[in-house]
């Protein structure tokens, strides 16, 4: 990432925050310009993953604790650690590697566990990784193998890779646990290194609760998540017990990264459906926080690969295979041994390909490298035995075996040598997250220029565009793909490898890692996230309460009062909440209103026997005051668009089921609620253009989008509206005003306030909107948004939930109580 690009990405960032924050009661442009100015100058990423990149085993010179140890590169993953490795080579960027260090090796090379070591022992550890800017992760023996070999493995592995589970893998209740804990203890590592303004990024499916825990324990904290296996579709994952868990783990990052577009469109489904949120393609509206979702599609250490097949080693071990395999045409496959890999499928296809085209008989080899899978699979190694046992017996001899099986790890120069004398690469998986081994594939092939086979079913079809694509259930497609392929011109050869391989070399591990931080930095810059809402200062507001002489209260219903709920007729007022406003009232000082978009039906129904409270329903459209009638303030207007609107809600609700209709005197709203959430949104949407252009682009009226709910009312109406006329032409003569409120229906009250204290104030500036309810001298206004911290609002403050409301309304009343 060049200087010049954030720069550039920075300013239009900035400019975008300029206008996304202009209606908020908290954050300025000179702390966001601070914020960018932080962050050009240094970025420090906290990459955690399951393992460390390094394992450590004794030194030879510490017979005895406390052990030094030696360290040496861990295996596997070698594009992802390539990738997080490239970004602290950039300048102003460090890069801490986090993980679990596993088990370490004695003198005798055999593995023994952490938990027995001395605690000086564990401190060498820690310096020894040191210079490698690695920090280990030490897990109770017990809790790491419910983690990994249980719940990891057992439990996500299969369900994200669409294998369903038999009896062998019921869940056991200690692997969600030690899953559980095991994140736990990540979050507790990550926060002992953790310094404001560090970046952290959460990787793959062991971690997937990390960044709740960790955003619970650092709110302002930057957190990216990237998941390198696949996303199963919302059907399989709503199977998993703790699915809810799961999804809410994850949706506390910033962002969330995915190899393919589908696997990113599975997780929104996942989302809606199981959580009932708001999605669009690019972000999910969290209960008010949006996080940010991105398409990465991971790459290799290209001139890592093409140094190594250079190496002398590699030139050797390819010269001896040419020999063994003179004049034969070379398929090469390398896979985990797993079912989703494909492997069964592979050998049907090939045997397929020597029935039905006979010349490649004795002038075809396959040679599958198989490496052990995430579980023993018994059956399919049996069922993978017999079938090249099968084929060698039908069509080979005892010169020639049309396949050679090597059910083990390959050195890796071999693996190097056959991939660079290969004459096609053979990848036939029913389900991965990406398969680099095809972009290893094509790095080798730089002079053989080698057709690549590649199911469409892992994460590079969608990338890897001059390969033949196949579905590996086909046998007869992909024994003709392969048949195509070994006859390819070098002409077709080279065009499709050109393509490939400009796309592997331009898309590479580093390009990868760089283009993920840059996207979260991006959208931290645009303010999409780290601008706060401040807790209620409950003390400080129940001070400014009680000094005041004349106060005006104005309450939300649902959401605020109460909690949201499915079917609206069960939202009842509580007691204590009853309580608190009856107490409340019984002050002359102060003037209460519950400002709601029920219909004054409901409102008299269950508020109207509280003496001193003036109600207003469906939105400010009426209004009733204390010990008076219902005022309707519509009395005048056309309402003729109602049968029109009426009958467009009608059509939806006989096609959505589970929607309803509510029909007041002033506004009509459709509930969809109780539908299929993805189905629900895609109606509302559809209704959303019929409406604007059947009747909104006509008739002085105005479609709401509400919490799954169209409400079509008056242009004229709004709960600002009623706001301006409670608090009068003179907002001087209030001491005290309080506003609460949940949705977006609400932010027209806090736009209304937040302008009349300014106006009070003589100053429109920002700065001084966010200290409006902090003067010592009064008025004192105290706007509250219900819902998290980071939910957008106008508000200047925010309680998380409407027992909370009720709480802060109990302490006021009992603060009136002390004082009258």
């Amino acid at each position: 990432m060049s200087k010049e690009s954030l720069d550039k990405a920075a300013s239009r960032s900035l400019r975008v925050v300029s206008l996304s924050r202009a209606n908020s009661f908290s954050g300025t442009m000179s702390h966001e310009s601070r914020k960018y100015e932080e962050l050009k100058a240094h970025v420090r990423i906290i990459a955690a993953s399951h393992f460390l990149p390094f394992s450590v085993a004794v030194s030879e010179s510490t017979p005895e604790e406390p052990y030094q140890w030696t360290v040496s590169r861990r295996s596997g993953h070698t594009a992802m650690y390539a990738g997080i490795r490239s970004l602290g080579e950039h300048p102003n960027t460090e890069c801490i590697q986090l993980g679990w260090i596993g088990y370490y090796k004695d003198r005798d090379g055999q593995e023994r566990a952490c938990d027995s070591l001395s605690a000086e022992s564990i401190a060498n550890i820690v310096e020894a990784l040191k210079p490698f800017d690695a920090v280990p992760v030490f897990i109770d023996e017990n809790i790491a193998n419910g983690h990994y070999e249980g719940y990891s493995k057992q439990i996500l592995w299969p369900l994200l890779h669409y294998m369903s589970w038999d009896d062998s893998r019921r869940m056991d209740p200690v692997w969600w646990n030690c899953y559980n804990k095991a994140n736990q203890t990540f979050a507790s590592a990550i926060s002992a290194i953790y310094n404001e303004g560090d970046i952290v990024w959460v990787h793959d499916y062991h971690l997937l609760l990390l960044p709740e825990i960790f955003h619970k324990l650092k709110p302002t904290a930057t957190i990216g998540l990237f998941l390198h296996a696949p996303f199963p579709s919302s059907e399989l994952f709503r199977s998993l017990p703790n699915r809810k868990e799961i999804l809410n783990g994850m949706l506390g990052s910033t962002s969330i990264g995915f190899q393919t577009y589908s696997y990113a469109r599975h997780f929104l489904s996942s989302c809606t459906r199981v959580l009932g949120l708001e999605s669009t393609p690019t972000g999910i509206d969290n209960n008010g926080s949006i996080v940010s979702i991105g398409v990465f599609p991971i790459g290799i250490d290209a001139k890592s690969v093409q140094a190594r097949r250079a190496l002398p080693s590699v030139q050797a071990k390819m010269k001896t295979m040419r020999e063994m395999f003179a004049n034969k045409r070379i398929i090469v496959g390398r896979d985990r041994l797993d079912e989703v890999a494909g492997i069964k499928q592979k050998l049907e296809a090939f045997e397929k390909l020597l029935e039905t085209c006979p010349e490649w008989q004795n002038n075809v080899v396959l040679i599958q490298v198989t490496q052990p899978g995430q579980n023993r699979q018994p059956k399919l190694e049996a069922k993978i035995s017999e079938l090249v046992t099968s084929i060698n017996s039908n069509f080979g001899s005892l010169e020639f075996m049309p396949v050679m099986y090597h059910n083990s790890f390959l050195d890796t120069d071999e693996y190097m040598a056959l991939l660079n004398i290969a004459d096609l690469c053979l990848i036939t998986v029913i389900r991965d997250g990406m398969n680099t081994g095809s972009l290893e594939f094509v790095v080798c092939q730089e002079d053989k220029h080698s057709p690549l086979i590649l199911s469409e079913f892992t994460g590079t079809a969608g990338s890897v565009s001059g390969a033949i694509q196949i579905n590996p259930w086909d046998y007869l497609g992909v024994a003709q793909a392969i048949d195509t392929a070994l006859r390819m011109s070098p002409e077709e050869k080279k065009v499709r490898y050109t393509e490939m391989h400009n796309h592997v070399m331009g898309h590479d591990a580093q390009h990868w890692a760089i283009t993920v931080i840059q996207d979260l930095r991006a959208t931290v810059l645009a303010g999409q996230t780290n601008s706060e809402t401040p807790h209620l200062d409950l003390p400080f507001m129940t001070k400014c309460f009680a000094a005041a002489k004349k106060r005006l209260i104005m309450l939300d219903y649902d959401g605020t009062l109460t909690p949201i709920t499915n079917i609206p007729a069960q939202a009842l007022p509580p007691p204590d909440m009853l309580k608190a406003l009856n107490q409340l009232c019984a002050d002359p000082q102060n003037f209460v209103c519950v400002i709601s978009g029920r219909d004054r039906q409901f409102l008299e129904l269950h508020l109207g026997s509280i003496k001193g409270l003036a109600l207003s329903g469906e939105h400010g459209s009426f209004i009733r005051y204390p010990g008076g009638e219902w005022i309707n303030l519509l009395d005048d207007m056309d309402m003729g668009w109602k049968e029109e609107v009426m009958s467009i809600f009608e059509f939806y609700t006989e096609r959505t089921a589970g929607s309803t209709i509510e029909a007041k005197e002033t506004s009509i709203t459709w509930h969809y609620r109780n539908a299929d959430p993805e189905y629900g949104e895609f109606q509302a949407k559809e209704c959303m253009n019929h409406l604007e252009n059947a009747v909104v682009s006509k008739r002085p009226v105005e479609t709401l989008v509400g919490k799954k709910c169209l409400e079509v009312r008056p242009i004229s109406v709004n709960k600002g509206e009623i706001v301006k006329r409670l608090v009068g032409a003179n907002p001087e003569q209030w001491d005290f005003v309080l506003c609460a409120g949940d949705d977006k229906t609400d932010e027209d009250m806090f736009r209304a306030l937040r302008a009349m204290r300014l106006s009070i104030a003589g100053n429109d500036s920002e700065a001084s909107a966010r200290d409006a309810a902090s003067r010592d001298a009064p008025p004192h206004y105290f706007t509250i948004m219900v819902g998290p911290a980071d939910k957008k609002s106008a508000a200047a403050w925010h309680l998380v939930s409407s027992e909370k409301v009720v709480e802060a309304l109990t302490w006021l009343a009992a603060s009136n109580n002390e004082h009258s």
